[in-house]
């Protein structure tokens, strides 16, 4: 019989401790995102074969791709493992108005094409007149495949197309501090830029 008891006893105070333990409302916690650690600002100047020389962070990549060589078009990326991003290049040298302009269509094109998904475009221009270089910031917010988006041109014969994908979903708010650090690189590559013959 004790041990009857002691079981109801023990089963009483149970019962107790969990309906005392429901008496507030739960709290939902927010979602939380990996630590993204910063590195330190360092940069060296980089010839790519096609011509322009620029800056680039110290842990970026320079990964040139093959092109047919009928062209003088020149594609290439930098890569930033620490970040798992990857700003797509494109340098192409054109002759004459129609051609610049088509690039300069071609541009706004890409740039609008994520207007869908985009909650907001905002363009920063810039010019350089003693290195020649002028063109377009688009830094696009939302859940953008393509958060920041530029090109640099001479307006003569050389322009240099930049797009930065995340090689993840896109996540605005993951993504901030990167991006952030990201966007001072990639003017500081706009800020460096000199069009050299390859």
């Amino acid at each position: 019989m004790n041990t009857n008891i002691r079981s109801n006893w023990l089963i009483f105070l149970a019962i107790c401790s969990f309906m005392s333990a429901c008496n507030s409302d739960p709290i939902a916690k927010p979602r939380g995102y990996f630590r993204i650690e910063i590195p330190a600002v360092e940069y060296t100047s980089y010839h790519h074969p096609c011509g322009p020389t620029f800056d680039i962070p110290v842990y970026a990549k320079v990964e040139r791709i093959p092109t047919d060589a009928r062209n003088d078009d020149c594609w290439f990326n930098l890569a930033y493992p620490l970040f798992s991003a990857k700003l797509h290049c494109t340098m192409v040298r054109f002759e004459g108005n129609p051609a610049f302009y088509a690039l300069i269509d071609d541009v706004h094109e890409m740039v609008f094409s994520h207007e869908s998904k985009s909650t907001g475009i905002q363009s920063l221009a810039f010019e350089f007149p003693t290195s020649q270089v002028n063109g377009l910031l688009f830094d696009l917010a939302g859940p953008v495949a393509t958060p920041l988006q530029f090109f640099a041109t001479d307006s003569t014969q050389y322009f240099l197309r930049g797009a930065l994908y995340f090689q993840h979903a896109p996540n605005p708010d993951s993504i901030g501090p990167a991006l952030d650090h990201l966007r001072m690189d990639i003017i500081r590559m706009i800020e460096s830029l000199q069009w050299t013959k390859p």
